[in-house]
């Protein structure tokens, strides 16, 4: 009986807190202290009505209440609340979500099979959003059967979609089919989808990919241009110094640019620091 009471007590609470991160005049003092108060308690009993208000703050477009109330859900339900804190974050509000980022691919790092079981539905879904979430997510797993997914997913009409599956690709590392699809990915029609891919394609460093990165020399956007530069840049020092990739960079260190012209200098530098 007592127990069911301070259970009640906290939903009480819980319904308070939510009401409170509603009102742009309550005192956040307040809230922090009812927030560290259900965060201590970890009641299980409270992952319903806590999955029910982050909903309803996610649709009101609140960001700092989508903070708060994800947080103590991760706190009360560790990996269960996975599949809530992964729709609550696919929602862009246009806050800084790094906490609640961090709390998601921690928690799929942790219990990997779990995680992938709530992440592929939703990497294969309709829902744009949260697919796009799933599958920035997948590279905090990544299985080579994945592969399938992500190459359907680079032809997706939705450019944010593409960029998730760019930076997935990286979890794969020298895997040819991923190096193969960023490859592809460097002709996508979204300038933000290629400078994502010459980013990737820098770290991973493999000789083969350097003729199609040194092809987008010519790409109409300077932003591109200079990715080209920083990705050559990174290259181990025999791969910078062939001839091909010196007179790239020598014709980047010449563009109309002076963005390109600068990240190409820089490259240079490091080229020969190396």
């Amino acid at each position: 009986m007592e127990d069911q009471r301070a259970a009640d007590d906290l939903t009480l609470r819980l319904d308070e807190l939510a009401v409170g991160l509603t009102d742009p005049d309550c005192d956040l003092d307040d809230l922090a202290e009812v927030e560290e108060e259900l965060v201590a308690a970890r009641r299980r009993e409270l992952i319903p009505y806590l999955e029910r208000h982050l909903a309803a703050a996610v649709e009101a477009g609140n960001g700092y209440a989508r903070h708060v109330l994800a947080r103590i859900l991760a706190e009360t339900a560790g990996r269960t609340s996975l599949a809530a804190l992964l729709r609550a974050y696919s929602r862009d509000l246009g806050d800084d979500q790094d906490s609640l980022s961090t709390t998601i691919h921690v928690l799929a790092q942790e219990h990997p099979a779990a995680a992938r079981e709530i992440i592929l539905p939703c990497a294969a879904g309709h829902d744009e959003d949260l697919r796009r979430a799933a599958i920035w997510l997948l590279g905090f797993v990544p299985e080579p059967a994945d592969l399938s997914l992500l190459a359907h997913a680079a032809q997706d009409s939705d450019e944010g979609i593409r960029s998730a599956v760019v930076g997935t690709l990286g979890s794969h590392g020298t895997e040819p089919a991923a190096i193969d699809l960023l490859l592809h990915l460097l002709d996508d029609p979204s300038t933000q989808v290629r400078i994502s891919a010459l980013s990737s394609l820098r770290f991973l460093q493999q000789p083969r990919t350097l003729p199609k990165i040194r092809l987008l020399a010519n790409d109409s956007n300077p932003r591109v241009r200079a990715w080209v530069a920083i990705a050559l840049g990174h290259f181990p020092t025999l791969e910078p110094a062939d001839p091909a990739t010196s007179a790239v960079l020598d014709q980047l260190a010449a563009d109309a640019d002076p963005y390109v012209r600068d990240h190409a200098a820089e490259a240079r530098q490091r080229t020969l620091r190396s």
